[in-house]
């Protein structure tokens, strides 16, 4: 014979008193829903190397390890560095260069990030090193900028 156990009466919605409406009603207002959205990393590795960071702490630039691997930016202290000490959401971000900038800060080789909370500038060794950088930044925003530099002086091939 089948031995028959109590069912609990005083969890909400099994055999209590409460209408559903008021269940339902109750449960919106205690619950959040989470939302999780799957970012697959790409596996290959668009450009690695060190740039600087103008950084506000310090008053001036810091070298940084850099991995691009889009969608995300990844910076560590050095090559060697196990721990990732920052990241940069190269969807959500918006990547700019331009002369006047360039002509503004007085420094050669940089260009900015900005994200929603936060800005970047950022500064490459060589002058051929930025559009490779911003190629793996944003590629449509180097081939627009070597496109314009390439009809202005058609000598300067970079």
């Amino acid at each position: 014979m089948a031995r028959r156990l109590p069912v609990p009466t005083d969890l909400p919605g099994i055999l209590s008193q409460e209408a559903p409406d008021d269940l339902l009603s109750r449960r919106r207002r205690s619950l959040y829903i989470p939302e999780v959205e799957e970012v697959r990393i790409s596996p290959i590795i668009s450009r690695r190397g060190y740039l600087n960071f103008l950084e506000e702490k310090t008053k001036g630039w810091v070298t940084r390890y850099v991995i691009v691997r889009r969608p995300y930016v990844f910076f560590f202290k050095s090559e060697k560095d196990p721990v990732e000490r920052g990241l940069i959401n190269l969807a959500t971000a918006r990547i700019e260069y331009s002369e006047d900038q360039r002509a503004m800060i007085g420094t050669a080789n940089t260009f900015s990030v900005c994200t929603k909370y936060r800005g970047f500038l950022l500064q490459t060794v060589g002058d051929k090193d930025v559009f490779d950088w911003l190629y793996a930044f944003n590629p449509l925003l180097a081939g627009s900028i070597r496109s314009k530099i390439s009809r202005r002086s058609p000598q300067l091939a970079v």
